[in-house]
């Protein structure tokens, strides 16, 4: 570019220090000239005087090849969602074990084998006194024969009756006396006989002893077809004796006796007529029998009530 524009001042200024021969000739030379230089400055435009590009400088490494990695769509981020997904196979929970096995408290194994009728006076006798009975009052019981004899007891109660011989508690160890020139009624040092039974029966909540009884009800229902009822539930028996000593009349007390023979009698002849066992309720006295009617109403409504 620089060349050019050198050349083209040279040419002018030769042209300017020639002196053409008339005005005429002068004029022309010089349009002659202005024209080559209009020409020159055209061309020189036209090859240069486009948008510029700066050399790129000299790089004396070799070439490298820029291979154009593809470009990645950005996808909106998910929600945060909770992590329902399992742990995988290969992830190791630690797990603090118990120092000594003593630290491992197991659950009690469920017991559902039962014993047969004749052998199972044993296991009756530890499970029942493993109850939380009053202390020194647990004694009362008979071990031995147990289910059979409280099925027998059961059955005659339900009749009103009372049986010996089949005992599920010890007797007592006081008998009734009167004193000589006394009153022969029913009084509290009576009553205090039967205080030790009445204790037993309220010491353990109903719903222990109902427990028993359905472990080993399939034993009293094989108990009580022996004695003449195949196709009747013992349950049902249990509420019939129930209900039959809940019939027991509330009466005023003192209660008086005769006695006749051995045995002493109700005077009255109302009551001498009663059933055995509502007589037998009678005799506790009116707290105790209120007490023992309160726990056989609470016994009577977990055997009706359904499993």
């Amino acid at each position: 570019m620089q060349r050019f524009i050198v050349l083209c001042r040279k040419l002018v200024i030769e042209g300017v220090m020639t002196e053409p021969k008339s005005s005429k000739q002068q004029q022309v030379y010089y349009l002659a000239i202005a024209a080559v230089v209009v020409v020159i400055l055209i061309a020189v435009w036209l090859l240069f005087g486009k948008e510029q590009v700066a050399e790129a400088p000299v790089n004396l490494m070799p070439p490298v090849e820029i291979v154009p990695q593809p470009t990645e769509e950005l996808e909106p981020e998910p929600l945060l969602e909770p992590d329902l997904t399992e742990p995988k196979p290969d992830t190791v929970v630690n797990i603090a074990e118990p120092e000594s096995v003593a630290d491992v408290v197991k659950e009690p194994e469920v017991d559902t084998i039962l014993p047969t009728l004749d052998g199972s006076d044993a296991e009756v006798k530890e499970r029942l006194l493993a109850l939380n009975w009053q202390p020194g009052l647990a004694a009362l019981f008979v071990t031995e024969d147990m289910l059979r004899n409280f099925t027998v007891q059961v059955d005659n109660i339900a009749q009103g009756q009372l049986v010996k011989g089949f005992p599920v508690l010890q007797p007592l160890e006081e008998k009734f006396s009167v004193a000589d020139n006394a009153k022969m009624q029913l009084d509290d040092t009576s009553f205090a006989r039967y205080t030790p039974y009445v204790q037993l029966l309220d010491s353990v909540p109903p719903e222990q002893l109902l427990k028993l009884f359905n472990r080993y009800e399939p034993l009293l229902q094989q108990a009580y077809a022996e004695l003449g009822y195949p196709d009747k539930l013992f349950k049902s028996r249990v509420v019939d004796a129930i209900d039959e000593l809940l019939a027991t009349p509330e009466l005023e007390y003192p209660l008086e006796l005769t006695r006749s023979s051995v045995m002493y009698e109700f005077a009255d002849p109302a009551i001498e007529q009663l059933p055995a066992a509502q007589k037998q309720l009678l005799r506790l006295g009116p707290a105790h029998q209120k007490t023992v009617k309160k726990r056989l109403q609470q016994y009577k409504t977990l055997l009706l009530k359904p499993l």
